[in-house]
């Protein structure tokens, strides 16, 4: 539930719900968007490659995220190659991916972000390459394909990984109390 609503925070934690997290909805402003320093360079330089995949590679995309985040996948195969990037190690290995949305549809948050608002989900790097800097070029990747097929806001919704996105140019704009049922 949204942090600022503090009566419905208290009215779970009332009824015995528990705490167990925090976390936040991130946006940018694309227009001025640039990616942060050594971005693209530090991916890289440990041989990853950023791209869109094609039909015929999907297949792989969904393994990897059924492998690495199988709570994704659903979302992957509803998305479809289109609203995919993927990053590829020099052999050809996905070693990360995420999903972007876009003008010119628009998303379910037009009313709060404008009808130009894009948004970045699920973007997720293998565990032992976490820390090259991959994640950041995907996001980086990401919202300059938004910002440049018209996106003027983008969205990241439903994380913990805020100094990440700050990192990465995104600044808070929700914060929800995640709480858990008794029992």
């Amino acid at each position: 539930m949204p942090c600022d609503l503090p009566g419905a925070v208290r009215f779970f934690a009332t009824r015995g719900w528990q705490h167990s997290h925090d976390t936040l909805d991130l946006v940018t402003d694309l227009r001025r968007y640039r990616p942060p320093p050594g971005a693209y360079q530090n991916a890289a330089a440990k041989g990853i490659t950023i791209t869109r995949p094609d039909s015929a590679g999907f297949a792989a995309v969904l393994a990897f995220e059924a492998a690495a985040f199988p709570g994704w996948t659903r979302w992957f195969a509803e998305t479809g190659p289109a609203g995919t990037l993927v990053a590829r190690n020099d052999a050809g290995a996905i070693a990360g991916a995420l999903l972007l949305h876009g003008p010119p549809a628009e998303t379910v948050l037009a009313p709060l972000l404008g009808p130009a608002a894009g948004t970045i989900g699920c973007v997720g790097v293998a565990a032992p390459r976490q820390g090259e800097g991959i994640g950041t070029a995907l996001v980086a990747r990401a919202s300059e394909t938004l910002r440049d097929a018209g996106a003027r806001t983008c969205h990241i919704g439903w994380t913990t990984r805020e100094s990440f996105y700050r990192r990465a140019g995104y600044r808070p704009w929700r914060r929800y109390a995640m709480f858990t049922r008794p029992g």
